[in-house]
């Protein structure tokens, strides 16, 4: 890892990775990650942590737990290995069984996206027979299987019957001996392979057999009887045929994976790749990281991968695209490091496939390499100090720096004199900018600032301060340059008042300087958030705007449906009332009953209360003999719409009261046709009956059905008389509330109020009707 990417702690952000990947192979992949140094790269290494994010969402994940294992198999057969252990051998069985099931999983889950890893997952070796053979002749405890043969499972079968007919008559011989005194206290015993007795040494005359063995103490012999020995001669043997068919097994087993090796090696180094990459995309969504497009640099919500997430001050750096220097100042400890390596930070992990810690709307330039200028490089055994270190980072910068390249300078003329560095620093960072190097710098030095402000393509930019509790606030503030509040950090680290009171005479213009820095700054801040709260108003008002306008142009859209609806319903209705009318006149003048008249008179009003269909210009047609300006009180006229004719009452300039009978009707003067006077005898001979109505109404022992309909009918003949003033008697319970609800709701009523104490007070109401 090179210099610049070691004083970036990048190295520590691969740690993280590390922890991500889940076989050793894997780690080492993350340990030796470099950024990518051209877009294809770049684009590759994006593109496999996208696909690799997309298949963990789908539950895909590569199989890598015995990932290690395998390796060991293959690195023991790099060394020779003839016969494998049989864990080493389980190993490499259950790593190829799962290359194939992860294999099939993404080739066949519904919910496997298609990407970049398509490739490299359909290259994945499917070593079935091989996979299977190995699993079937291990166990899972990493054994070899008593049954890995049908030689290896009838040689085991005969040491197991072999064993069990020594023990039975081992402990036959124990038992028979026990009684005379010839063995010692302890059970009979294995030694070297062969059943033996624990026979007291003066009494081993007493047992025929082979000495195996005896104790520390010489006390005790370890006899195998003579009547076990060609028994256990033959187990012995049975040992050996085993021993012999188990390394004839491993060694076909080995020779196996020999021959498939190259595939298993091709298999090893894509689940290696894969974990490695499914680390970078694990990482990816624990840090929330983002991929910005190619463009101007607009980092939005950029933070330092180190800092802890839950308090680091996140800030947008957004720079115009011609820029070519930015310069940070602002105090010390104030984040102004900080920031420069966040940003190195975001191209360097943007180009490795992990994301640059800021939002997905940002965007930044491509540079292929990131060359950093900071911390102590002194060095006693090349002659360098701080600065002679400083310099030769910065000599290195101009040789091969170019419009791909990144520049990350911290305090360019620190350790040197300062009027005289600053003067090279000036001329440092305009040689960088005339090379198209593009650069980012902190400095405390007014002539850098100034510089900034005057040069073209040159930017200033601080720290946030705030100056009444003199602490940092860490988040960028572009184009403003930064006080470095000097004498305010001193005097929070204690200094005397006297002291920074003479310094500050001493600083003189520098001082007040750094004060109307911080003076503009926080104007500039309070600009910003004002600029901030109007923009987010505008865009309130302007989703405001597009919803209403949605909202009219939907609403005269149904409006028109309904009106059209509206005409049409009339129109049907209009040849039921024609012929409906003429009945009901009938019924109330000749109806002896006063209910069947009034319940008459109430459809009657149901059916003239609507509008007659208006002509396609929204106008009622006027009749074609007569004017309407012609129709005056007294005159004999015919309503549109209805097949007997009326009196008009009074006339105005639009509207005609019509009596037709004793119901008084009101009408448009357009709705009216003139009758001449040779017919006025068809209405002077009606039998119409005028009816006096009653000005008080009791509703008193009705339902609130029964008393919405009688109010229904005094209304229509109140208004027939002309009569405009009501008094309802309806009490103080449920009645009065539904009444009241749908008198409030009539448009023929002026205005509805309690009555006064004299008239009932809130046990009665007083209606008022219109003119």
């Amino acid at each position: 890892m090179d210099q610049s990417l070691h004083r970036l702690e990048f190295h520590k952000i691969l740690e993280i990775v590390r922890d991500n990947a889940g076989s050793q192979a894997g780690k080492e992949l993350v340990s030796s990650l470099l950024p990518a140094t051209d877009r294809d790269s770049a684009r590759i290494f994006k593109e496999e942590t996208l696909h690799a994010f997309e298949l963990i969402g789908a539950g895909i994940e590569p199989p890598v737990s015995n990932l290690q294992g395998i390796i060991g198999a293959v690195e023991s057969l790099g060394r020779g290995a003839i016969a494998l252990e049989p864990f080493h051998l389980r190993s490499a069985g259950e790593a190829l069984s799962d290359m194939k099931a992860f294999s099939k999983r993404v080739t066949n889950s519904p919910d496997s996206a298609a990407g970049i890893l398509d490739t490299p997952i359909s290259e994945i070796p499917l070593l079935d027979n091989l996979s299977g053979m190995l699993l079937r002749i291990t166990t899972v405890d990493g054994e070899l299987a008593s049954d890995a043969s049908p030689e290896l499972k009838r040689i085991s079968r005969r040491i197991q019957s072999l064993r069990s007919s020594l023990t039975s008559r081992l402990s036959a011989i124990s038992s028979r001996l026990a009684g005379i005194g010839v063995l010692r206290d302890s059970p009979p015993s294995i030694r070297s392979g062969r059943y033996v007795l624990p026979v007291t040494s003066g009494k081993r005359g007493s047992v025929k057999g082979l000495i195996h063995d005896r104790s520390e103490s010489g006390a005790t012999l370890f006899i195998e009887p003579a009547e076990l020995v060609e028994d256990g001669n033959e187990l012995q043997e049975a040992l050996l045929d085993l021993q012999q068919e188990r390394r004839r097994i491993l060694r076909e087993a080995t020779m196996a994976l020999r021959e498939n090796l190259e595939d298993i090696e091709s298999g090893i180094s894509i689940l290696s790749s894969l974990d490695f990459i499914f680390a970078r995309a694990r990482y990816y969504i624990q840090e929330n990281t983002a991929f910005p497009e190619e463009g101007q640099l607009d980092l939005r919500e950029l933070a330092h991968p180190l800092l802890p997430r839950d308090t680091v001050v996140k800030s947008r750096v957004n720079l115009a695209e011609g820029w070519r220097v930015l310069v940070i100042s602002g105090p010390n400890a104030g984040g102004k490091s900080v920031l420069l390596k966040a940003l190195a930070l975001a191209s360097i992990c943007n180009r490795s496939g992990l994301g640059a810690h800021a939002s997905a709307a940002s965007s930044m330039p491509f540079f292929s390499r990131v060359m950093v200028s900071m911390g102590d490089n002194q060095s006693i055994a090349m002659h360098l100090s701080t600065y002679s270190a400083r310099l030769s980072e910065q000599r290195d910068i101009l040789r091969v720096g170019d419009s791909e390249t990144l520049a990350v300078i911290d305090e360019p003329a620190a350790g040197t004199d300062p009027v005289t560095g600053a003067a090279l620093a000036a001329v440092f960072l305009e040689e960088l900018a005339d090379s198209g190097v593009r650069t980012v710098v902190s400095t405390h030095m007014g002539q850098l600032k100034l510089l900034a402000r005057e040069k073209q393509g040159f930017h200033n930019g601080s720290m946030s301060f705030n100056p009444e509790t003199l602490t940092p606030g860490f988040k960028f503030i572009a184009d403003i340059p930064g006080a470095s509040c000097t004498l305010e950090a001193a005097a929070i680290a204690g200094f005397p008042q006297d002291m920074l009171r003479k310094a500050s005479d001493l600083a003189g213009d520098s001082f007040s300087l750094d004060s109307l820095v911080v003076s503009l700054r926080d104007m500039e801040e309070k600009r910003r958030k004002e600029l901030n709260r109007l923009t987010e108003h505008r865009k309130h008002a302007g989703k405001s705007r597009k919803f209403l306008e949605k909202q009219l142009k939907e609403t005269r859209v149904n409006l028109e449906r309904k009106i059209e609806t509206v005409d049409k319903e009339k129109e049907r209705a209009l040849k039921s009332i024609q012929s409906r009318a003429d009945s009901l006149m009938v019924s109330i003048a000749n109806s002896p009953s006063a209910v069947e008249r009034r319940e008459a008179r109430k459809k009657l009003s149901e059916m003239v209360a609507g509008e007659t269909p208006a002509d396609k210009s929204g106008n009622h047609k006027p009749s074609s003999d007569e004017t309407v300006s012609t129709i005056q009180r007294g005159d004999l006229v015919k309503i549109e719409g209805w097949s007997v004719s009326g009196i008009v009452e009074k006339a105005g300039r639009s509207n005609v009261m019509v009596r037709i009978g004793s119901i008084l009707i009101k009408k448009k003067l357009t709705q009216l046709t003139k009758l001449p006077p040779s017919e006025e005898k068809l209405v002077a001979s009606s039998e119409y009956e005028a009816i006096e109505e009653n000005p008080e109404a009791n509703l008193l022992g009705m339902t609130v059905d029964e008393a919405i309909a009688e109010l229904d009918i005094k209304l229509d003949n109140c208004t027939a008389i002309g009569l405009k003033r009501i008094r309802v008697v309806h009490g103080k319970g449920r009645l009065m509330q539904g009444v009241t609800e749908w008198l409030r709701r009539d448009k023929r009523l002026k205005s509805v109020s309690i009555a006064s104490p004299e008239e009932g007070g809130t046990g009665a109401s007083i209606l008022i009707l219109k003119g």
